[in-house]
C-alpha cells in the first residue's frame, strides 16, 4: 500500500449489504433522509441534468443504513491492517452515482485527494471506495497512477476538470511512463488509496449507473494544520465522524 499508493480489497460486505446500501443511497439522492438530517451539500439536485455525475457529501448522515454500513467493524478492521494503523476515524463520506451513457459531463478529472484538504497534513490520510455496484472497464471506473503518491504536485489538474485527455498531456510532460491501476471491482469490494495517489475516472459507457459510497478516513498519524476547520471541528462529533476502529 504505502509504495504503490492505492490497494484492492476482496469482498468484504455481503450482497445483501450492498443492495441495502445503494437503496438507502438513492433515497437521499432524491432527497429523502430517513433520518430526518440533511446531507452536509449536494452537487446534483432532482432536476439537474441527469448527464453529470451525481455528488453527494455525507450522506452517512441521511441514512442509518449507510452509517452501519461504513461503521461495520469488519471494515474498520481491514482499514488498519492496510494501512497499518491503530485507529480508523471516518472524518467524511460521499455518494457518487456516475450515469450510463458515456456523456463527458460524467468524467472526474486527475486529482489528489490530498489537493482539497489544506487543513490536514498528508500522512495517515487515505479513501475508501466501497463498490454498491459491479465496476467493469466499460464503467468508467477509478483508475489510479501507480506510485504517484511519492510525486511532487502537478499543476493544472482538477476533480472538476471532466477533460481528461487534456490533463493526460500535462501528466506526461513531466511523468512519461506511467502505470495505471483500472478498479475493476464487484460490488462489496473495495479500493483503498493514499491521498496523494493520483485518480480519475473515465466515461461510463455501460448501460447502468456505477455507484459508489467514498470513505475518508484518518489514523492515528493523522496530523492538523491548522486549529480549526469546518471538518477538523466536527471530529469529536462521533455521530458525524464516527471511530471505526481503536486498538
Amino acid at each position: 500500500m504505502k509504495e504503490n499508493g492505492v490497494t484492492l480489497l476482496p469482498k468484504i460486505f455481503s450482497t445483501n449489504k450492498v443492495d441495502m446500501a445503494r437503496h438507502a443511497l438513492w433515497e437521499v439522492i432524491q432527497g429523502d433522509y430517513e433520518t430526518g438530517l440533511e446531507p452536509e451539500s449536494r452537487f446534483w439536485n432532482v432536476g439537474d441534468d441527469i448527464q453529470k455525475i451525481i455528488k453527494i457529501d455525507k450522506p452517512h448522515l441521511c441514512n442509518s443504513v449507510l452509517l452501519r454500513l461504513i461503521t461495520d467493524k469488519s471494515f474498520g478492521e481491514h482499514l488498519s491492517k492496510v494501512t497499518n494503523s491503530k485507529k480508523i476515524q471516518v472524518w467524511h463520506s460521499q455518494a457518487v452515482w456516475k450515469p450510463p451513457g458515456g456523456a463527458e459531463k460524467g468524467h472526474a478529472g486527475w486529482h489528489r485527494d490530498a489537493q482539497y484538504w489544506p487543513f490536514w497534513g498528508t500522512e495517515g490520510l487515505f479513501t475508501a471506495w466501497i463498490a454498491l455496484s459491479d465496476v467493469k472497464i466499460d464503467s468508467g471506473p477509478v483508475q489510479f497512477i501507480i506510485k504517484s503518491n511519492s510525486w511532487d504536485s502537478v499543476a493544472g489538474l482538477d476533480f472538476f476538470d471532466n477533460d481528461i485527455t487534456k490533463q493526460e498531456k500535462i501528466i506526461k510532460k513531466s511523468h512519461k511512463n506511467i502505470n495505471i491501476l483500472y478498479s475493476n471491482i464487484k460490488k462489496g469490494e473495495i479500493s483503498i488509496h493514499d491521498s496523494l495517489t493520483y485518480h480519475s475516472s473515465g466515461p461510463n459507457q455501460s448501460k447502468k449507473p456505477r455507484v459508489g459510497l467514498v470513505v475518508h478516513f484518518c489514523t492515528d498519524k493523522s496530523k492538523r494544520v491548522k486549529n480549526s476547520d469546518e471538518y477538523l471541528d466536527q471530529l469529536g462529533d462521533y455521530s458525524k465522524c464516527p471511530i471505526i476502529y481503536n486498538a
